[in-house]
């Protein structure tokens, strides 16, 4: 039985982590959970990331998962653009990002379905929510929020338009900060996969697979995000 179903104290009924009341006897299972709280969510995924996203999954509403999806996907947009300008000197676009952005939420989608299907073998419909599943991946994306608001803007301020235009690139003009920048989006890199990995984790009960699917989706988004420039 994978983490997404626990067995209710009561009857030892198995329900699904985002009910709040036991299916079969009734009995009260948890504390409702009526919203996201955003800053205590970012606080305890860095602290207890499985409590962090197992409280997502149990909040009704999944409120700021739109907000952490653009700004995540951005960030990783921005990180392909960089590669991307060193390797081919492609610069950034927003007709490209939207292609990028579109791409992205239609594998979600579908990678929603493909495991809602898995999970769902011998289960009823209803024990299976695809916000649950869209609201916990995005959060584990998390770790590009840093990225972006605080690593991003250091690098701005450090190379300005060179940023963007590599006239000349980063690695030319100030190549001991290109390379420490470098270093810090490589740790924001790992902690995604990291996240994503007990992401997985939740949904399957196997040994190596989460790391595995973490390591081909997040490997799959950068991919995207340097074919689209």
């Amino acid at each position: 039985m994978s983490d997404y179903f626990v067995s209710c104290s009561h009857c030892a009924k198995e329900n699904p982590l985002f009910l709040s009341v036991c299916k079969n006897c009734g009995s009260i299972t948890r504390d409702r959970i009526p919203n996201i709280d955003f800053w205590k969510i970012l606080g305890l995924l860095i602290e207890n990331p499985k409590v962090a996203l197992i409280q997502i999954i149990q909040a009704e509403q999944k409120n700021f998962t739109i907000f952490v999806l653009c700004a995540s996907l951005f960030k990783i947009f921005l990180v392909g653009s960089l590669v991307s300008g060193v390797v081919f000197e492609r610069s950034f676009s927003i007709s490209s990002f939207l292609y990028f952005f579109l791409s992205v939420v239609t594998l979600i989608l579908i990678g929603g379905l493909v495991l809602k299907r898995i999970m769902l073998k011998g289960r009823g419909k209803s024990d299976f929510r695809m916000k649950d599943f869209f609201a916990t991946l995005i959060y584990s994306f998390s770790p590009q929020l840093f990225g972006l608001f605080i690593i991003f803007i250091l690098e701005f301020i450090v190379f300005g338009e060179q940023l963007f235009t590599f006239n000349p690139s980063p690695f030319l003009i100030k190549k001991n900060f290109a390379y420490l920048f470098l270093i810090l989006e490589l740790g924001i890199t790992f902690w995604n996969i990291y996240l994503t990995k007990i992401f997985f984790s939740i949904y399957i009960n196997k040994k190596s697979t989460p790391f595995f699917a973490s390591l081909i989706l997040i490997g799959l988004i950068y991919f995207l995000s340097i074919i689209f420039l």
